[in-house]
C-alpha cells in the first residue's frame, strides 16, 4: 500500500500564516469600509468591515482603542490602518486594526500632517524659542467659552491653589468657521494689556472637526509671535493639535493647564519659609561679623576716636540691614493678597526681634567704650595737660618758658612753665 504523505491543520495553517505574514502588501494596508456586528469586549473592539461584495472579520485590541478620538458604531464607514494575519485557532485571516479613521477625514487628517511638517521645517516647534511660564503670575488671560465646564474647572483650581493671581476671561468662540477670528483676535488683545503676564488658549474635547480652529495656520501665526507666553490646552489627552506644538507650553487637559500655571498655596508657603530661613541665617552672620569688628576695636590700643568708629560701623550696618530687608519676600510680593499678611508678620516680628538685638548688642558695647575713653577719667577730678596738642607724660618733654594746656573735667587753661624738677 502506498504510503500517503500528509500534513496536520496545524502545520498547513501555520504555513499559510506565515505566508500572509512575508507578504509585504498585507502587513501594512488602509481598508475603508462599513462596520457590522461591532462589539466592545474588556476594551477590545471586535467587528466586520464590509462593502457591497465582501466582509472582512476585524479586531482591534484595547491599547490601540484607547488613542482613538471617536467611537465607533453600527454602519460607520471608517478607515482601518493595519495588517493581515491569519488566527490559527479559527484559520480565518482578519485585520488586526491599529488605528481608524472616520471617512470623509481623512482629508483633514491629511492636512493636519502637511501642515504640521511645514511649520516644524520653519522652526515653529523649537524648545530654544519657547518662552518661560512665570512662577507668579499675577494677572492670568483666560481664552476660552465664557460658558460651560472649562471656564468653570479653570476658575475653581487657579482660585483655589492662589490667591494672588487675577484672572481675565476673554470670551473666545473655540469651535466653528469664526473661531479662528475670534482666537487670533484675543491673543493681539491679551498682547497689548500689559496687565497680562501669560496666557491660557483653552477648550474641551470633541471631534477633529471639532478642535479644527486650533489647527489653523493662522493661528499658528498669533501664536508664534505672541509676546505673552502662552499655554494650550485643547481637548483630551489623547488630542494634539499644531496650537499645542507652537504654545510656550502644552497642557493635557484645561484642568492641567489650572494646575501648571500657579503654585499650590502650600508649595508657595515653603517656598517663603524658606526665604525666612535664609534670610535669618544671613541676618546671623551680618550680626556676628558686625559684633567681631567691634570687640576687636574695642581692644585697639592707638584709636584716637571710638565714637567716630562706632558711629561708622552703625552705618555700615544699617547699609546691611536695609539690602537684607531688600532681600525680604515681602519686597518680592508686595502686591500679594490679605491671605500672605500673617506670613509677612510674622517676617516682621524676626526681623525686629534680631534688630532690638543688636541695638542691645551695641549699648552695651557703646557703655564698654564709654568707659574705656581716657577722658573719662577727668570727671574724678584728675586733668590731662597738653602741649603742641600730645599729652605730656614727662617733664622732659617741655622747657621753662613753653606754654601749655591743661583739660579738666569742665573746660582748658592755659600756662606758662616756671621751673621745673625731674
Amino acid at each position: 500500500m502506498q504510503e500517503i504523505k500528509s500534513v496536520t491543520v496545524t502545520v498547513l495553517t501555520r504555513n499559510i500564516k506565515e505566508m500572509f505574514e512575508d507578504n509585504v502588501s498585507l502587513s501594512n494596508v488602509i481598508v475603508e469600509g462599513e462596520i457590522s456586528n461591532f462589539k466592545i469586549n474588556s476594551g477590545h473592539f471586535y467587528f466586520t468591515l464590509k462593502d457591497e461584495s465582501a466582509q472582512l472579520m476585524a479586531v482591534m485590541f484595547k491599547t490601540y482603542t484607547m488613542s482613538l478620538k471617536f467611537i465607533p458604531k453600527e454602519g460607520s464607514k471608517v478607515y482601518c490602518f493595519g495588517s493581515v494575519q491569519v488566527y490559527e485557532k479559527t484559520g480565518r485571516y482578519q485585520i488586526y486594526v491599529t488605528n481608524m479613521l472616520e471617512m470623509g477625514k481623512g482629508d483633514l487628517y491629511q492636512k493636519y500632517e502637511q501642515l504640521k511638517a511645514s511649520l516644524e521645517d520653519k522652526g515653529y516647534f523649537r524648545m530654544e524659542r519657547k518662552k518661560p511660564i512665570p512662577r507668579f503670575p499675577k494677572n492670568i488671560a483666560l481664552l476660552t467659552s465664557p460658558t460651560g465646564a472649562v471656564i468653570e474647572d479653570l476658575k475653581s483650581i487657579i482660585l483655589k491653589r492662589s490667591q494672588f493671581s487675577d484672572l481675565t476671561l476673554y470670551p473666545t468662540k473655540v469651535q466653528g468657521i469664526d473661531a479662528k477670528y475670534s482666537i487670533i483676535k484675543n491673543i493681539e488683545r491679551a498682547n497689548k494689556d500689559s496687565e497680562i503676564d501669560c496666557i491660557i488658549l483653552a477648550r474641551g474635547g470633541g471631534s477633529i472637526e471639532d478642535l479644527w480652529p486650533f489647527n489653523e495656520e493662522e493661528v499658528a501665526n498669533a501664536i508664534y509671535n505672541s509676546k505673552k507666553p502662552i499655554i494650550s490646552a485643547v481637548g483630551h489627552e489623547t488630542d494634539f493639535t499644531i496650537s499645542d506644538f507652537v504654545a510656550d507650553m502644552r497642557a493635557a487637559t484645561p484642568s492641567d493647564a489650572a494646575l501648571r500655571v500657579v503654585l499650590d498655596n502650600v508649595d508657595l508657603r515653603n517656598t517663603l519659609d524658606n526665604y525666612t530661613i535664609r534670610l535669618r541665617q544671613a541676618m546671623s552672620k551680618k550680626i556676628e561679623s558686625a559684633s567681631l569688628d567691634l570687640d576687636r576695636l574695642s581692644i585697639e590700643k592707638r584709636f584716637k576716636n571710638p565714637e567716630k568708629i562706632l558711629d561708622r560701623k552703625r552705618l555700615e550696618l544699617a547699609a546691611t540691614i536695609e539690602r537684607l530687608n531688600a532681600l525680604s519676600p515681602k519686597h518680592k510680593l508686595s502686591e500679594s493678597k490679605s491671605n500672605l499678611d500673617k506670613i509677612d508678620y510674622r517676617l516682621h516680628t524676626s526681623y525686629e526681634n534680631n534688630l532690638t538685638s543688636i541695638n542691645n548688642k551695641h549699648r552695651i558695647l557703646n557703655e564698654k567704650l564709654i568707659l574705656l575713653n581716657p577722658l573719662s577719667i577727668l570727671d574724678k577730678g584728675y586733668s590731662v595737660t597738653y602741649k603742641d596738642g600730645l599729652s605730656l607724660k614727662s617733664v622732659d618733654h617741655v622747657e621753662v618758658g613753653d606754654i601749655i594746656t591743661t583739660k579738666l573735667s569742665k573746660g582748658t587753661m592755659k600756662s606758662k612753665v616756671l621751673e621745673k624738677e625731674n
